[in-house]
């Protein structure tokens, strides 16, 4: 029973509602013809002592995306009793018969639909030429659905690939405000930083050292003016004084080590903030590119040149800042070591010019 099925749903596939032009009853029809929207079946037989033998040749769209179609033969027997007929097909070494009739051109059909129902088929007498016309008239409907497919496919595409530039475009503005927006704070921080330079511990430093070097030189002096003394006592207390201004020396060069390290501190706060100059540069070309090519204008750049402007003169006037500091404990420290030296100098001589032995 289930082949039986099969081969009348094959049947009912390629045998459908029909359409086509009667031919002429004075002659004999090349084959008949069934068309609809979605198929074309040409039956074409001979018919000896009642019996017939012949195909079924057609073509059917396929179920596929996009459309295409597909070509079908499918031979039978069968029998002509009066206006009766009935088809025999083979499938898979399986027959079953459809009946039905056969009057002047057109042949009815009587085929079982999947939900119980009889259905009446009609195939009309036709041309080879009609037939090819039928195939021709169903290749081209499917070839216009199918470049109807593509184009909508390429629409679609097109469409995404306009969505997708301009999201690249607004993003990349997105971008570049985050990036432009951090390193204006890094700029800012990093300025702010370099702004409040300061040398005064250094310098109070140098100062107090420096005080007390000039009071240790003094009470030298001072003792050295009391001459020797007992047993050279008094040479003692000046030599011991020398040594106290050679330590306060010491300490001065102690605050050359402090200098140091605080230049170290001040190149690498300048450093940055010339780094943040240039970020900001770069990020700010950006960003402008980017806005120029954003074709939908949005979202809109969250800087604008007087920004710009405002930040770099910021850190400029940091650095300026900064710079004059160092010049000026630079000159300080100069001064400082260069009387220091001269000091522990004259220091050092006193001892020696008491002339005690």
């Amino acid at each position: 029973m289930k082949s039986f099925i099969v081969a009348l749903c094959i049947i009912s596939l390629v045998l459908v509602s029909c359409s086509g032009s009667q031919a002429s009853s004075n002659s004999t029809p090349d084959g008949y013809l069934a068309t609809d929207s979605t198929s074309v079946s040409f039956m074409q037989f001979t018919e000896r002592n009642s019996k017939l033998s012949g195909h079924i040749n057609g073509i059917e769209e396929t179920n596929t995306i996009p459309l295409g179609t597909k070509s079908y033969t499918y031979a039978f027997t069968g029998t002509h009793q009066g206006s009766s007929i009935t088809l025999t097909f083979s499938v898979l070494w399986v027959q079953s018969s459809i009946t039905g009739t056969f009057q002047g051109d057109t042949i009815k059909l009587d085929l079982p639909q999947t939900n119980g129902y009889m259905k009446e088929e009609l195939l009309k007498a036709a041309s080879i030429q009609q037939y090819n016309q039928a195939v021709d008239t169903l290749q081209k409907k499917v070839s216009q659905q199918d470049q109807q497919y593509y184009d909508a496919q390429n629409a679609a595409y097109n469409a995404q690939a306009t969505a997708t530039a301009v999201q690249t475009e607004q993003d990349a503005v997105s971008n570049g405000n985050y990036y432009l927006g951090n390193a204006l704070s890094e700029l800012k921080k990093d300025g702010d930083s370099l702004s409040t330079f300061s040398e005064s511990n250094t310098l109070g430093a140098y100062a107090r050292d420096w005080q007390q070097m000039q009071n240790d030189y003094t009470k030298e002096q001072n003792d050295a003016a009391k001459g020797c003394g007992d047993g050279n006592y008094n040479h003692g207390t000046v030599q011991y004084d020398a040594g106290s201004v050679g330590y306060d020396y010491g300490s001065i060069q102690y605050d050359d080590g402090s200098l140091s390290y605080d230049k170290n501190t001040y190149d690498g706060d300048l450093s940055a903030v010339q780094n943040d100059i240039q970020t900001v540069n770069d990020d700010w070309v950006a960003l402008q590119n980017a806005a120029k090519a954003n074709t939908s204008g949005t979202p809109a750049p969250a800087y604008a040149q007087s920004d710009i402007d405002t930040a770099l003169a910021n850190a400029q006037n940091a650095e300026t800042t900064a710079s004059n500091t160092w010049q000026s404990v630079k000159t300080s420290a100069g001064t400082y070591d260069s009387e220091a030296s001269d000091l522990k100098k004259k220091a050092d001589a006193i001892p020696g010019s008491m002339g005690c032995s």
